[in-house]
């Protein structure tokens, strides 16, 4: 099946999301390749369209822009286990 380039993107952000340790913005954007300013659109998309609950953890206190990473804590519509079988390999 032929993806449009915003739904590979996409899923290629859940592909980093889940198997990156910690991912940050900047490390998204290394595994990725996507525009930092497009990932936070996309990952707002992907809360919007498929219900995932992607939560920012920030790892130092205080002002805008701390450092922190990013965590899928619910896959929303997607079955986990399906979506890393079929699309793991983008």
């Amino acid at each position: 099946m032929k993806l449009s380039q915003d739904m590979s993107r996409k899923f290629e952000l859940v592909n980093a999301l889940s198997k990156l340790d910690k991912p940050s913005l900047h490390d998204l954007h290394s595994e990725t390749k996507i525009p930092e300013s497009t990932i936070k659109r996309q990952l707002a998309m992907l809360r919007d369209e498929f219900d995932l609950k992607i939560i920012f953890i920030r790892e130092s206190r205080g002002e805008r822009g701390a450092t922190g990473y990013y965590m899928i804590t619910d896959w929303g519509i997607l079955d986990r286990e399906k979506f890393i079988l079929r699309h793991g390999k983008l």
